[in-house]
């Protein structure tokens, strides 16, 4: 998903606003605003087992007191569809502390974790995420959508202000002059670890609902803005990364833990 300035940022950007069904109005007080996340790759030939072993383990959490409802998803697209995501959001660092305390302390899910579940696995990554609330619009239908798209940007060593800059102006623009409605969601995420990344995750409830409607958000940008500004805006917001990435990323419940656990 390589595109070159000012068509780049049009079209990149118009993909983050995709109208999806979503009923409930954001919350009042934001969450916390960070996420755990695991990546993991199991072994080629091992895909079943690894599965297999991780809703094992999932359960065996849960019965244990895991304080965490953990969450699996899954890639759709691209050349490594052996990953599988594990996360959690949302919580304070302070969380962590406690989180770790627990962990500490609960050896029988840790000797269950490396009994079962690690020989199948071929590589791990481990990432923390910053959520951007003030940025946002997150309706609360849109934590139990099937897919999540996230558009993933690589940013320009020494060009983050710039990124937030634009980043900060687009958003608001859509937040107060009409665009964020009970019918469209998105988040922006920092990831913590690496590279520096940016990214805009969009929930939807089908594969229908990737369907654009009647005015997509660049134009939506250049009636607001004025096409100049608008190309403007979106060259500082392109000038600031150097490639992204796009995936589609499917929930799967059955290995996920429930939050009533």
């Amino acid at each position: 998903m390589k595109i070159t300035p000012v068509n780049f940022a049009l079209k990149a950007i118009a993909i983050f606003f995709l109208v999806l069904p979503a009923a409930a109005a954001l919350a009042e007080a934001p969450p916390p605003p960070l996420a755990e996340m695991w990546l993991v790759t199991p072994k080629a030939g091992q895909g079943d087992e690894f599965r297999k072993a991780l809703k094992e383990h999932m359960a065996f959490r849960a019965e244990h007191g895991d304080p965490r409802a953990w969450q699996v998803y899954t890639p759709l697209l691209g050349d490594n569809l052996r990953q599988v995501a594990i996360r959690f959001c949302c919580f304070n660092w302070a969380d962590q502390d406690s989180y770790a305390a627990w962990g500490s302390s609960a050896d029988k899910v840790q000797a269950h974790f490396d009994e079962h579940v690690a020989p199948h696995a071929d590589q791990w990554e481990h990432y923390f995420e910053s959520m951007d609330w003030g940025n946002s619009h997150w309706a609360e239908s849109a934590g139990s959508a099937k897919y999540y798209a996230v558009t993933e940007f690589n940013i320009k060593p020494g060009y983050g202000q710039d990124f937030d800059a634009a980043r900060d102006a687009v958003s608001q623009i859509a937040l107060n002059q009409g665009w964020a409605t009970g019918d469209r969601s998105w988040i922006w995420a920092s990831v913590i670890g690496g590279s520096p990344r940016e990214s805009v995750i969009i929930p939807h409830a089908d594969y229908a609902s990737f369907d654009r409607g009647d005015e997509d958000f660049s134009s939506f940008l250049s009636r607001q803005m004025g096409a100049d500004k608008a190309s403007e805006l979106m060259k500082q917001f392109s000038g600031a990364t150097e490639g992204s990435t796009f995936q589609i990323w499917k929930h799967q419940p059955d290995l996920s833990m429930s939050s009533e656990d």
